[in-house]
């Protein structure tokens, strides 16, 4: 296994920063974001938005231009880009493109994975019809992204359709796994339900692609009188969470799990504190 970080997580540090920080702090990959900045908004990359501007904007639009200094960056530090992570959804095909330009120009020999979203699960519609759907969408996926020797990414990921391994293999059943893969998404399956670990990453086989790691816990909202509402999660520090991140590496160890474990922690804290302290948890669950 080799550590990675997801900088959608990192708003505030420009390309070089990122790769400087990453690289000092023992990581080996990079998940980069590549994502339109908000053309209108008050948000600015020293406040902490994960979703609004950042200071490392990276975007399909000048991903290919931007591409060398991307090579330079991952050449001075060691660090690879071992995925890009847009907001790119299933039928958005001038979208995929330029992403499908933008990870053969970083790597041509052994291009980033691309995570493509599926479209929500909308519960005022049969599920079926979406996830055969979905199920096309991603055999599409396969087959443009397969030409240009890239592998395409489903996220599971809550509010879609297909929130567990299991459901996951059924959505990628049959379709190459050289061309298509799973993001293994820790946090947003504990907000779901979390299968038996062990059992999902089985499942999962050759489709096992990466992984997200990170974790929640549940925290009371309350309205301003104080009275409750609904539970909504919070991202933790990896040891506080419901997910037994322990456990889960145990388990990738046991099947022999080769890729990377991308942090994902959209909490509260100090961007370097984070990396820092989590990775040198992740290390030491890691044995290296």
């Amino acid at each position: 296994m080799k550590l990675s970080c997801t900088t959608v997580m990192l708003p505030r540090w420009s390309l070089e920063e990122t790769f400087d920080q990453l690289a000092e702090h023992g990581y080996q990959g990079v998940e980069l974001r590549c994502r339109y900045n908000p053309a209108k908004t008050n948000d600015t990359p020293l406040s902490r938005s994960f979703w609004g501007p950042h200071q490392c904007d990276i975007d399909p639009d000048n991903i290919v231009t931007r591409s060398s200094e991307i090579r330079d960056a991952a050449a001075r530090t060691g660090l690879r880009v071992v995925a890009l992570a847009p907001q790119c959804r299933l039928g958005e095909d001038e979208h995929f493109g330029k992403l499908l330009a933008g990870a053969v120009a970083i790597d041509p020999d052994t291009p980033p994975m691309i995570r493509v979203q599926a479209l929500p699960y909308d519960r005022n519609q049969p599920y079926s019809p979406q996830f055969d759907a979905a199920r096309a969408g991603f055999a599409r996926i396969a087959e443009v992204a397969g030409k240009e020797g890239v592998r395409g990414l489903y996220e599971i990921h809550a509010g879609t359709l297909a929130v567990t391994a299991s459901r996951t293999l059924e959505l990628l059943h049959d379709l190459d796994p050289v061309t298509i893969g799973a993001i293994y998404d820790v946090p947003n399956m504990v907000v779901t339900g979390l299968e038996d670990t062990r059992m999902g990453l089985e499942l999962l086989g050759p489709y096992l692609a990466h992984c997200h790691i990170g974790n929640r816990q549940p925290v009371r909202n309350t309205d301003a009188s104080g009275e409750f509402i609904e539970w909504k999660w919070e991202f933790c520090g990896l040891a506080e969470g419901l997910a037994p991140i322990k456990q889960i590496i145990e388990d990738l160890k046991a099947i022999d799990y080769g890729a990377c474990l991308s942090l994902e922690d959209f909490g509260p804290g100090d961007d370097e504190e984070k990396i820092r302290d989590q990775g040198a948890f992740l290390r030491r669950l890691m044995n290296v």
